[in-house]
């Protein structure tokens, strides 16, 4: 439990930072980083399905919320990697099991 309060405060000061900077050239910063945070570029999508299908085996069942500790602790954005696995499941690319508590990829 104090390793996932770590990776998720240190994912969102980093997340925070990030919106922050980019934002705070703009004359609505509130609605900038309302908008960034709600849609990642392509380039981080391709990344995250990337390390995704990399950490993925085909026929692997895995913990989801470790998948996104582990992607958040190597630099990745823990709702990037989410909105990954949510875009990989409408593909069929993985099957979420479990109420959504585990990963199978399958393609």
């Amino acid at each position: 439990a104090l390793r996932l309060f770590k990776v998720s405060t240190m994912a969102a000061n980093q997340a925070e930072r990030s919106t922050t900077s980019s934002s705070s050239n703009n004359s609505n910063p509130s609605s900038q980083s309302i908008m960034s945070a709600a849609i990642p570029s392509r380039d981080d999508m391709m990344r995250s399905e990337s390390f995704l299908r990399s950490r993925l085996v085909v026929g692997m069942v895995v913990n989801r919320q470790k998948i996104i500790e582990e992607a958040a602790g190597q630099g990745y954005n823990a709702m990037v990697i989410a909105r990954a696995l949510a875009v990989m499941v409408m593909r069929g690319e993985v099957q979420e099991r479990n109420q959504s508590r585990l990963i199978k990829r399958v393609k």
